[in-house]
């Protein structure tokens, strides 16, 4: 192969720095994710309690406390911006790359290391998730160490190499629980003993067992007893409905049928998608080498176990991610050392399906197809550009004649599109899922002795973050907090619908009230006047003004 003319241990630390961190704090944070994990870290913060998550100071037991640590840790150095929400998702991610230099470097070349951690990371559904507040990047990043440290484990030649790395699995594997739950046990079993059983090793893990578990528990151990202290009931719910509820009850959360991650499999893998046949059949014959089968198992099982279970979310097969990656990465090199055709192929289908869906993007413009306001024409040029980046990177990639060239610019087409993004998104879907320009209006108009009212969680996360308060009331629905309302001394915190205008009518004698609403009802019969009001697209605001007792 001829020697490498670019410095990829250089060049795709870059690339993440561009993709990944820059961007950060230009897009305001959405709801109702962000907004949500941004308020629970800065909950934490704030009260000084890093032992019980809570949402508006209510119980939330729905996720363990790892991934608010590392958000809380976040804004304590970076302060409670859109930037400190969203660093750890991205250093998470980072992390992952850097498991597989590791882990590939070690396997193969130093060189094939980087090569993979730039598919990785530029691959859509990771960088998309690696740029958002979600525990899913975080979840990730200690589930593929786990992968790695096991992996090295049934490398390793002697006792202490295997003490090391099956401790360091057992301890990731703990911190994934801290960070998502039990689903972290057994998403490494269901693929560790498979492969240790193809690789005549099922004895070893027998063996060692005991000792990653150990490991694990010894972990979980401290947060564990000591939320057990404070919250009897954590454990009992967390296990119950988080788990075994979620993922076979029928009416579970987010149900979707057993197809449902196939799209977003073809979908997260932009823009390697284009190059996946080539890459795929390059393989055949490889399955001798331990980490391609380890990587096939790695990247298949847990897919089919997240296909299985009743409640899907598209993030859930992010832990896929790093193994494919692997495989393809594995797979290009051999297809172009051996300058395949099908990669001029599909880099041809990856700039014309791009080029077109630019070129409709503006005739339906020019029609008046899309939802635009009037101010808003520049947004149509942004996403065209984001969209002819991409396609001209595809036809740079069949121009060159050199594959580290033609790799690079598959590797940077996403960069216009995660740098640009806010730029190009609609105000109809700001107004409805961005509420920071909603709540900088509202702002000068809230006092701190307004009493505070949203109707969903989703609007009472916003009032949450932007105006630092965690006294708000809900009504019309109780969403995620449901199980916080239930306890005694949180009941008062809703108030029902038929009720609020009295509610609201009474509050009026010692205070200034504030209802907030995403999407206006109409309102009961007999429901106070507002004295003010603040509208931007879905997102509304009554004010009701104090009244003089008589």
């Amino acid at each position: 192969m001829q020697q490498s003319r670019i410095n990829w241990a250089v060049w795709v630390p870059l690339f993440f720095i561009a993709l990944y961190i820059l961007p950060l704090d230009i897009r305001p944070l959405w709801s109702p994710d962000e907004l949500r994990y941004g308020e629970i870290s800065r909950e934490m913060v704030a009260s000084g309690n890093w032992i019980v998550p809570t949402f508006n100071d209510l119980r939330y037991f729905e996720k363990p406390v790892m991934g608010y640590w590392f958000n809380a840790i976040a804004q304590v150095i970076f302060g409670e911006n859109n930037f400190s929400v969203r660093i750890a998702s991205a250093l998470a991610t980072l992390g992952v790359a850097l498991s597989l230099v590791l882990v590939v470097g070690k396997m193969t070349t130093r060189r094939q290391g980087w090569l993979t951690a730039g598919v990785f990371l530029s691959m859509f559904m990771v960088a998309a998730v690696g740029t958002y507040s979600v525990l899913d990047g975080m979840l990730a990043f200690w589930l593929s160490a786990c992968y790695v440290a096991f992996f090295f484990a049934t490398q390793s030649q002697t006792s202490a190499q295997r003490w090391l790395n099956y401790g360091l699995a057992g301890f990731f594997c703990g911190c994934a629980v801290l960070t998502k739950g039990f689903l972290a046990l057994a998403l490494p079993v269901i693929v560790v003993v498979p492969y240790m059983i193809m690789q005549k090793q099922f004895l070893e893990i027998l063996r060692w067992g005991w000792w990653v578990m150990l490991v694990a528990f010894i972990t979980c151990l401290p947060w564990s007893l000591a939320v057990h202290a404070a919250e009897a009931d954590y454990w009992n719910y967390f296990f119950w409905e988080e788990h075994i509820h979620r993922f076979t009850a029928e009416d579970a959360q987010h149900v979707a049928p057993i197809w449902y991650y196939v799209p977003f499999l073809f979908l997260g893998t932009l823009p390697w998608i284009f190059w996946a046949p080539s890459a795929v059949v390059q393989l055949k014959g490889e399955l001798s080498k331990p980490l391609i089968r380890y990587s096939l198992l790695w990247a298949i099982v847990p897919f089919l176990f997240f296909s299985y279970a009743s409640g899907k979310l598209a993030t859930y097969i992010l832990p896929c991610m790093a193994p494919i990656a692997i495989l393809l990465t594995h797979g290009l090199l051999k297809a172009g050392e051996k300058k395949v055709k099908g990669l001029t192929i599909g880099s041809a289908i990856n700039g014309l399906f791009f080029a077109v869906v630019a070129t409709v993007l503006v005739v339906m413009f020019f029609m008046g197809k899309l939802p635009l306001e009037a101010s808003e024409s520049y947004r149509v040029a942004v996403a065209a550009f984001i969209l002819g980046f991409w396609a001209v990177c595809a036809f740079y990639a069949i121009k060159t004649s050199s594959f580290e060239k033609k790799f690079a610019a598959y590797m940077v087409s996403p960069l216009a599109l995660f740098a640009l993004f806010s730029f190009a998104v609609p105000n109809t879907t700001i107004h409805s899922k961005m509420p920071e320009d909603f709540m900088t209006m509202l702002a000068p108009k809230v006092s701190d002795d307004m009493v505070l009212i949203a109707d969903y969680p989703d609007t009472m996360s916003a009032l949450n973050w932007y105006l630092k308060r965690s006294d708000v009331y809900l009504t019309r629905g109780m969403g995620e907090v449901d199980y916080g309302l239930e306890y005694d001394d949180s009941k008062h915190r809703y108030v029902a619908w038929n009720q609020l205008g009295e509610f609201i009518k009474e509050k009026q004698l010692t205070g200034p009230v504030l209802l907030h609403f995403r999407d206006l009802p109409a309102l009961p019969e007999g429901f106070p006047e507002s004295s003010d009001h603040v509208d931007l697209g879905r997102y509304h605001a009554l004010i009701f003004d104090k009244k003089a007792q008589n």
